[in-house]
């Protein structure tokens, strides 16, 4: 049963530059010039400036053509482009320049299971997390435990959910989905479990707190079920007060 939350693959977050190797052959740092081309081409993605974002990835490109991780980049600009046939080949590049890169196999991995590949974005994130130079790997296992859940095989994504959490215990999105998978096998007690764990960590937004809401109404608990439900309507009816005092439009 879902819930209707959505659930957001993690960033990708290229390096600014990688520089400290230590059990692999070291790959080359990104130039000056690269690494300044990288930097103002993730800006421009961000603010969804996708022209400007593609302009400064190919001046990376030119820059250090032989690093993958900047092939990664223009990659991901293009996917933003919904140009994916010039994407697919980026990434190709990348991966081909970088095969042990655990950046660049988290990026090509998301752009696998966005094509429906499941098995082939798996085996990808798998190899991100072997990256020993790779800092995040969590990362990887995130986006692995989402594409799985997309996908609908609740058995590897709860595989990879536990594994992110053991790399990172406050992972937001991991208990979040680990909570509703639970849910979904009528595993109440322990969808509760992920569920405290996850709002110890901060407030719950309304798909959230719907999910609480059913996992102790089916858990038999109707005091935190109505514990929930009163911060839903709390929440709805601030969404309909009208504005007053100086925030209210005069006439």
């Amino acid at each position: 049963m879902k819930c209707g939350f959505f659930f957001m693959f993690v960033a990708i977050a290229f390096p600014a530059v990688a520089k400290t190797q230590v059990a692999e052959p070291a790959e080359a740092a990104l130039s000056y010039e690269g690494e300044r081309a990288m930097t103002i081409s993730q800006d421009f993605l961000q603010k969804g400036k996708l022209d400007e974002a593609l302009a400064s990835a190919e001046l990376a490109v030119r820059a250090d053509p032989k690093l993958g991780v900047v092939h990664a980049q223009k990659a991901a600009v293009l996917d933003k482009m919904n140009r994916q046939k010039k994407a697919a080949q980026a990434y190709d590049k990348a991966l081909k320049l970088s095969p042990r890169n655990g950046y660049v196999l988290n990026a090509v991995a998301i752009n696998l299971c966005s094509r429906g590949k499941l098995a082939d974005a798996d085996a990808l994130f798998v190899r991100a997390v072997k990256d020993v130079n790779y800092p995040i790997p969590q990362q990887a296992l995130q986006n692995a435990g989402f594409c799985a859940f997309k996908a609908g095989n609740q058995m590897l994504a709860e595989q990879r959910f536990r594994s992110a959490l053991i790399a990172d215990p406050d992972s937001r999105q991991s208990l979040e989905l680990m909570a509703e998978i639970k849910f979904s096998q009528s595993r109440f007690f322990d969808a509760r479990a992920f569920m405290q764990r996850r709002e110890a960590l901060g407030p719950l937004n309304v798909p959230l707190l719907q999910l609480a809401q059913k996992i102790e109404k089916s858990a038999g608990d109707d005091r935190a079920a109505a514990k929930y439900q009163k911060e839903l309507d709390i929440l709805s009816q601030a969404q309909i007060q009208p504005p007053t005092g100086e925030g209210q439009k005069k006439p």
